[in-house]
This record gives C-alpha cells, structure tokens and sequence, in this order.
C-alpha cells in the first residue's frame, strides 16, 4: 500500500480546492482583496498547505507543517489577516481530509490538527487572551444580543473571535498599527457583517467591559485613535 505522503499528494487537487470553497463564502474575502484576487491567493495557498503537509507526512515530522503554519501566519497578518483566519484554512484542510477519507485518528488529519495547535501563543498577553478567549467571548455576547434578531448567537460569537484573534496577534508581534488599520478598515466593512442595529464601536466597548486582568489588550484598546470612529457615523 503506498505511503499516506503519496496519497494525500495524489489528492493535492480536490483537497486544496475543497479546503478553501467555505472561506470564500465570508464577504470579508471579496471586500478586503477583491473577489478574484481572493481566490488567486487563496488556492495557491491551499496546495501549498497539502504540500507542506505531503512533506511533514514524508519526513513523519509533524513540526514541518507546524513550523510552517507559524511563519505564514507571520506574513499574514502583516497583510491585513489574522491568526483565526489561518485556522479556519486548516480546518478547511481538515474537512477536505476527512472527505477524502482521512478522518481523525489518521496521520493526515492529526498532523493538520497539530498545525491548528501550533498557532495558539504560547507564552506572554497574547497566550493568556487566548486562553481565556471562551469566557470573554461569553460575557461579551451576553451584552450584546439582546437587541439582535433570534439566530444571531453564532455570527456574534464568530464576530468576536475574530477581534480577538486580530487583538491577540498585534499583542503577540508587539504591533500596535496591526490593530489600529484592522479597525481602520473594518469599520467601513462592518455593515455588511449583518449585526445591525449593532455597532462596532459598540462591540468593541463591551469587548473592553469584559478585559479585566488583560492590562497589555486593554491598553492598546485605550490607544485606538479615535478617527477610525467616523467611519462608523
């Protein structure tokens, strides 16, 4: 029986196509990049993840596709992504796997799992936000979703995630700007994450609400400027 490597790399294909086809149904692709560059981007993407992942698999080293997870998180964030965002491809991957038939408990999909696993922090303000992710998410939710329509829990949950995982990543690599030109532009997208009558501005307040013990988060919170607020008006 040929080697898992060369059966996942016989798959490359399908694999990377399916892994990415859920993301693109986020609007923040196409408004953020443009719909065709999104794409362009975002399958060259996918095939490498399977080739780093055919690779790590070879070798039956795992830390290949973590090293390489860590490093391209790295250069995306820098280019207006966040640490959730490559998770989510993962994730994808992890699906396309278990399509195909590698499903959990096989190497393919353990090693992707790893890859996932890597890019949680592992020390400093970032690793601890991280951490307690799940409870803020809650409190923050909580404050909010009473004036949402019923069925809109999930998108809020998934919404906060999101600010945090951009919070968590500016913390991380100490870039203060990272956070300020994600708010920058997301505030002219936010009307089309459909949370209306619910603001950014608003999200963000309950999200500051909720930081207690997060000095270093709270603190680059504190140091948003406020000119990105009228793009909210």
């Amino acid at each position: 029986m040929p080697h898992v490597s060369l059966q996942v790399e016989s798959r490359t294909g399908p694999l990377a196509s399916a892994s990415v086809q859920a993301l693109y149904e986020d609007p923040f692709w196409a408004a953020r990049y443009g719909i065709q560059r999104a794409r362009r981007f975002g399958d060259e993407d996918a095939v490498f993840h399977v080739r780093y992942l055919v690779q790590a698999l070879d070798a039956a080293r795992p830390a290949i596709l973590e090293d390489y997870a860590r490093w391209l998180r790295t250069l995306l964030v820098t280019r207006g992504m966040c640490s959730l965002h490559l998770d989510q491809h993962f994730q994808g991957l992890g699906r396309a796997l278990q399509a195909e038939g590698f499903g959990p408990g096989s190497l393919p999909f353990t090693y992707v799992e790893s890859a996932r696993q890597a890019l949680h922090y592992n020390e400093g303000p970032a690793h601890v936000l991280e951490a307690d992710a799940p409870g803020l998410i809650s409190a923050v939710v909580r404050r909010l979703e009473h004036p949402l329509p019923a069925g809109s829990r999930p998108r809020l949950e998934q919404e906060v995630r999101l600010q945090l995982s951009y919070l968590s990543d500016a913390l991380a690599l100490g870039r203060d700007d990272l956070w300020h030109a994600h708010l920058q532009w997301y505030a002219g997208f936010w009307p089309q994450r459909g949370l209306s009558p619910l603001t950014l501005v608003q999200t963000l307040d309950a999200l500051k609400a909720t930081l207690d013990g997060h000095s270093e988060a709270l603190t680059l919170l504190a140091r948003t400027p406020d000119s990105w607020e009228e793009t909210c008006s």
